[in-house]
């Protein structure tokens, strides 16, 4: 029995102001193919489909295209809410849509949904756990307060019958103690949402969201997103995760996804990155010459039109990330200071003209005052 697994879909997500929808389609069409090349029973998708809780009508109509595309194949779709999705939109006519082989999972209250697969005399239940808060759990579990997520989860795991089926597969969208995070995501403050990977000893497969990059900790496994959504992404292999369960154990195999445009960093001086080959890559470029034309950023582009993010790396900038004058500064001459975090800015001290510019606008400053 053959499940695809995947993750972070983030539809209708825009990256640096750039829509991603074109992109996403050309994914999506990808994972259709992938998902009917390996004769898979079903799709699992682990959470956050849309990238907001209200998507774009785009959106809904990409993911609309996904699911028909995988109906006519005969293939399943199981998939939860993360912490991007409406659980109530996304469940929108849910049992309708199980008639038909889609199975949402809406806000989690209390155990788990669990679809049966049946293969031969062999039995997989997946089951459906969408992204929870621990407070929401409160009127599921006769009023029991839960301090953090991994009390939460326990008590949920508790409640699972894991005599249903021989194998048993849960979807998910939690973070996982130990796991790498990018920029991409929701950051992660302190342990309270965090879970150890012990939790989840009973079952064969964890297939994972809520992470972007791709990480496995033996079967407890991120797909990551379909595509890099930050450039703390780049240079990462995006894939789909083949799962193979048999009555002899799970196999997994990722197969890759590749972008319509990578996204890439590039670094040098403004004629060392302009006789570079004309790219459609999405690109971060920084420049490390000494002196920076006003308009470098447009000329990068003839060059690199989706340029999406533009700094600049030269003995000026970390000169500025040196600087510290935030001790020692009290009662100390104004005119000093300026000078002399103007000298460790540009190399160089005030000139008079400067210094006498600066004492004019001390001086209209205190008449303000």
């Amino acid at each position: 029995m053959k499940f695809l697994h995947i993750a972070d879909l983030h539809l209708g997500k825009r990256v640096c102001e750039y829509s991603m929808l074109e992109e996403q389609q050309a994914i999506l069409t990808a994972i259709a193919q992938q998902a009917v090349a390996e004769g898979v029973g079903a799709v699992l998708i682990a959470g956050d489909v849309y990238d907001r809780p209200v998507p774009p009508a785009e959106a809904i109509a990409l993911f609309s295209d996904f699911l028909e595309r995988l109906h006519r194949a005969g293939i399943a779709t199981l998939m939860i809410a993360g912490n991007h999705d409406s659980a109530e939109r996304l469940c929108f006519a849910a049992p309708m849509l199980a008639k038909q082989g889609v199975h949402v999972a809406g806000a989690c209250r209390g155990v788990p949904e669990a679809v049966i697969f049946e293969e031969g005399e062999l039995r997989v239940a997946v089951h459906l756990l969408s992204h929870f808060r621990p407070a929401a759990l409160l009127p599921y579990f006769n009023g029991t307060r839960f301090e953090n997520s991994e009390q939460a989860l326990r008590a949920i795991l508790s409640g699972m019958d894991l005599s249903i089926a021989d194998r048993h597969v849960l979807l998910a969208h939690l973070f996982v103690s130990g796991s790498v995070t990018s920029d991409s995501e929701l950051p992660v403050i302190g342990t309270v949402d965090a879970v150890p990977r012990e939790l989840f000893s009973n079952f064969d497969y964890v297939a994972l969201g809520h992470l972007h990059r791709p990480q496995s900790f033996g079967s407890v496994v991120y797909a990551g997103s379909p595509l890099c959504y930050s450039f703390s992404e780049a240079g990462q292999q995006k894939s789909a995760v083949l799962v193979e369960v048999t009555s002899n154990g799970v196999t997994t195999r990722r197969l890759p996804l590749a972008p319509i445009h990578a996204m890439r960093e590039v670094k040098g001086s403004m004629e060392e990155l302009m006789s570079a080959p004309y790219s459609e890559d999405y690109i971060r470029a920084v420049v490390t010459d000494e002196e920076v034309a006003p308009d470098a950023r447009m000329t990068l582009r003839t060059v690199y039109p989706n340029l999406m993010r533009f700094a600049i790396e030269n003995s000026h900038t970390v000169a500025q990330e040196e600087i510290s004058l935030g001790e020692g500064v009290e009662g100390r001459d104004p005119f000093a200071l300026f000078a002399e975090f103007f000298e460790a800015q540009n190399g160089t001290p005030p000139t008079e003209r400067q210094i006498s510019l600066m004492r004019d606008i001390l001086k209209e400053a205190e008449v303000e005052q």
